[in-house]
């Protein structure tokens, strides 16, 4: 019977089995199971072993291989409890938590770590059937590192009805964008979330539901749902799948990159196809100094390693490594994205053909370097009259600059 369920399960791929056992839920209910099913398998052995008649009962080397076999039922069941309680309680810790992984790192006092106003809400609910957009951020939050700055910005937001898929990517550097409750963002929109937490910027909303709604304001699409990691779970994340596949379009040699040790410095990477752990794999998203090299160029990286590793999800070997997966993201990951949908939203992002995806970086000619005050070279300004038209394309009349004349606002 449990054969078949697994089965069952597994009808629709290896990466939709392993995501359903994100949802809590489903991890309680196969505890269960198996819980029962051991229970079931005891019963059953025992009353083989008594049906055999009174003299069997009484043989020490009978009861000897009944005892042993009822250990061999205990300990195969209890291993199998114990994986699915630990996977529970990860997941009931991502699903179920409004702190952000990292939590305590942060040097500033009194910094909020809430997500959403401390609700596991969507901002928006999306339509049944329609467009559920998410924003995957990347949290630059490490032992020794300080605040927590939102280093990766990403929205990904798959229209279901077209299933259609565009992935933009926000330049954490932008500065001098319009805020959605009035006035002018004139901080790193990275560190948006520590303004507003210190009260330097006063926002209507949380810290963190102020930077979900600004983000969705800009680019032009209401955002549904969030996902965060920090930089120690990503690089656990990538080994945990034993890797990713990445196509380099042009040498990375940066001699500034930090190592998160503080004492080793650069890195290097040719051209062409390369294999990297989680460690590289971190450094390929991070870099963005050296010849070529810039913020715009590591948010593409970003992207195609999000889509690589979706693709590294689906390996069989991925059930093998399951107990230590779910093990590691509960301990890294934070989400407000409901469980119960997580594996049907992936087995419908596997339907979808890559030309069906659009991967956008809102760098030139969507935003420009600043080139007055203090900021010079330092922060970028996002073109919202460029980015107006793109949204539109991307997101139709979901897109709040639909039917809107959008002027540019950098300086």
């Amino acid at each position: 019977m449990v054969t078949l369920i697994a089965l069952y399960q597994a009808r629709q791929g290896i990466a939709v089995l392993v995501t359903r056992f994100i949802n809590p839920d489903f991890a309680m209910a196969a505890l269960i199971l198996v819980i029962l099913f051991g229970i079931l398998r005891a019963v059953a052995v025992a009353q083989a072993y008594y049906g055999g008649g009174v003299a069997r009962s009484r043989s020490r080397s009978g009861m000897g291989v009944l005892a042993v076999l009822l250990a061999v039922i205990f300990a195969t069941h209890a291993y199998g409890a114990y994986y699915l309680y630990s996977d529970y309680s990860s997941m009931s810790n991502v699903f179920g938590s409004s702190d952000l992984p990292g939590a305590g790192q942060s040097a500033a006092p009194g910094a909020s770590d809430q997500i959403v106003d401390g609700t596991l809400s969507p901002l928006i609910t999306p339509t049944p059937g329609g467009r559920v957009t998410i924003l995957l951020t990347g949290v630059d939050s490490y032992v020794g590192r300080g605040e927590k700055l939102y280093d990766s910005i990403m929205v990904v937001s798959i229209d279901r009805a077209s299933g259609k898929v565009a992935m933009v990517s926000v330049p954490r550097d932008s500065s001098g964008y319009p805020l959605y409750f009035g006035g002018t963002g004139m901080t790193k929109i990275n560190s948006l979330v520590t303004y507003v937490s210190h009260g330097w910027i006063k926002s209507p909303d949380s810290a963190m539901t102020t930077f979900i709604k600004e983000i969705g304001y800009l680019v032009g699409v209401p955002i549904n749902y969030y996902a965060a990691v920090d930089l120690a779970g990503f690089m656990k994340l990538i080994d945990m799948v034993g890797g990713v596949d990445v196509n380099n379009a042009v040498t990375i040699d940066d001699p500034s990159y930090d190592w998160l040790d503080g004492v080793t410095r650069g890195y290097s990477l040719s051209a062409g196809p390369h294999h990297l752990d989680g460690k590289n794999a971190l450094a390929y998203v991070r870099s963005r100094h050296g010849t070529g090299n810039n913020d715009w160029k590591r948010a593409s990286r970003q992207q195609e390693v999000l889509i690589s590793l979706e693709h590294k999800m689906a390996s069989p070997d991925m059930l093998l490594r399951l107990p230590d997966f779910m093990q590691t993201v509960g301990a890294t990951m934070r989400t407000n994205y409901p469980a119960a949908e997580v594996a049907d939203m992936v087995a419908f992002g596997q339907s979808i053909p890559k030309a069906n995806i659009t991967q956008v970086v809102l760098g030139p000619p969507y935003s420009e370097t600043n080139t007055s005050g203090s900021t010079k070279s330092w922060t970028s300004c996002l073109r919202l009259d460029k980015i107006a038209p793109l949204s539109v394309q991307l997101f139709g009349t979901d897109s709040r600059y639909s039917g809107l004349q959008q002027q540019n606002v950098c300086p």
